[in-house]
């Protein structure tokens, strides 16, 4: 059976769609306002990880976040119900949102939260 030119580029179309080039990314997250409940990071693509708050530093893993443009949401749950609290839309607890693009080699991010009730006031 003989292969056409344009069978070739469709299987190597096919081929090279199937593998889904991933990043990891450490991330140092600052700013944190206590030594309570966690956290927490998502990706715009779904990936998530969280870490307990130890220090006003903390460094999480983010593992599989396809090459490319994402963004990051970044918060600390002081209070561990696993949301990020908000009185009339503004959040009360630290946040940071943050837009990358994601290579596939590791790398380390600086985050920092933002107290954005000081922001909301200006």
């Amino acid at each position: 059976m003989k292969i056409t030119g344009i069978k070739w580029v469709t299987l190597l179309v096919l081929v090279f769609g199937a593998v889904s080039v991933s990043a990891q990314s450490d991330l140092t997250v600052k700013n944190i306002r206590s030594a309570k409940g966690e956290v927490m990071i998502a990706a715009d693509k779904g990936q998530y990880a969280m870490a307990d708050a130890t220090g006003d530093t903390v460094t999480l893993v983010l593992k599989e976040v396809p090459e490319g443009k994402c963004k990051l949401y970044v918060y600390h749950d002081e209070n561990g119900n696993y949301q990020l609290d908000r009185v009339d839309g503004v959040p009360t607890e630290n946040c940071a949102i943050v837009d990358l693009d994601m290579t596939a080699e590791a790398k380390t991010i600086d985050v920092e939260l933002t107290d954005l009730r000081n922001k909301a006031k200006k």
